[in-house]
């Protein structure tokens, strides 16, 4: 199985931020161990600063709005109460703790920064100053300096493009693209499409060692025994937990030791089936007299007390 080795740029940080359900489901698959998530150094930067900078505008809103109430005649519907007061951090403050909240929520998730290196310096500016991709050499010099930062990115993938695996890049930026195309990555310019691929690239791959092609397998062996009783799993435990999202229940599922990618491929069987109904966020069972017989399953009992111990 070829791992998706997947780098960020800023554009679509901006439009799939930290804690967006589908970054989630992204660094998920990083935990299963299919994928490899990569934020260049400097893209995070862009993105880190920029929302400083909007907490930096919001807050300064907020004390322009409590001078306004301390004026005029509206400051005398408040004579005589305690004096309002605002207490905000400094844009300072905000900056050193953002750089702690976001070095800690990406090494918890074992995102990899990539740093910028004294080769990536000689690289990106011997772009610049050669009129090389990024870089557009119809524009003037000067105009051609807000790619410098582009430069820098496309050095970083360049380092993951030496790993072994598929290399994509989430990106919405024209002329970076352009530059990445050409080195052979492959574009994606939606999270949600990218981890649709990995879900159908990973589905296929061997579960199990190749049989030699010389042994004789009886055919009622070509399912792997590893799909042996998932469905019914899948579907008792969906009954004894109410119907809870599909989220939840296949982390409880995994918790209690099921492979999730398994789990999940037996529901979409189920539902191929009908024997369930996908909602998107949930697996509603269309037969209620079988669900609950799955419940009461020997193995769906143990699996749930798992579940509550």
């Amino acid at each position: 199985m070829n791992v998706f080795h997947v780098i960020f740029d800023t554009s679509v940080l901006r439009k799939t931020p930290f804690g967006h359900p589908n970054f989630k489901r992204l660094l998920q698959r990083v935990q299963q161990g299919v994928a490899k998530v990569y934020i260049p150094y400097i893209a995070l930067e862009e993105r880190r600063t920029q929302l400083v900078d909007e907490h930096a505008q919001l807050a300064e809103k907020m004390r322009t709005t409590l001078r306004e109430m301390q004026r005029g005649q509206i400051a005398m519907l408040i004579d005589g109460l305690p004096e309002p007061d605002l207490l905000l951090p400094t844009k300072e403050d905000v900056d050193r703790n953002s750089c702690r909240v976001f070095g800690k929520y990406l090494a918890d998730n074992k995102v990899e920064i990539l740093p910028i290196t004294s080769d990536h310096a000689s690289n990106a500016w011997g772009r610049y100053f050669g009129v090389k991709p990024p870089f557009n050499h119809r524009e003037i010099r000067e105009n051609r300096r807000k790619d410098i930062p582009d430069s820098w990115i496309l050095e970083a993938a360049l380092d993951v493009k030496a790993k072994t695996g598929r290399h994509c890049v989430l990106i919405v930026d024209g002329k970076l693209e352009a530059a990445l195309a050409d080195a052979g990555f492959e574009l994606w310019d939606d999270v949600e499409k990218l981890d649709a691929e990995i879900e159908r690239a990973t589905a296929v791959s061997p579960i199990r060692m190749p049989v030699p092609t010389a042994a004789m397998v009886p055919l009622d062996q070509l399912r792997s025994l590893s799909f042996d009783k998932v469905d019914i799993i899948v579907l008792g435990m969906n009954e004894v937990l109410g119907s809870p999202s599909k989220e939840k229940l296949f982390a409880t599922l995994e918790r209690v030791g099921v492979n999730r990618l398994f789990a999940e491929h037996e529901a979409k069987t189920l539902v191929l089936s009908e024997v369930m109904v996908d909602t998107g966020s949930h697996l509603i069972p269309t037969n209620r007299a079988l669900a609950k017989q799955a419940a009461q399953e020997p193995l769906v009992l143990e699996l749930l007390m798992k579940a509550i111990s």
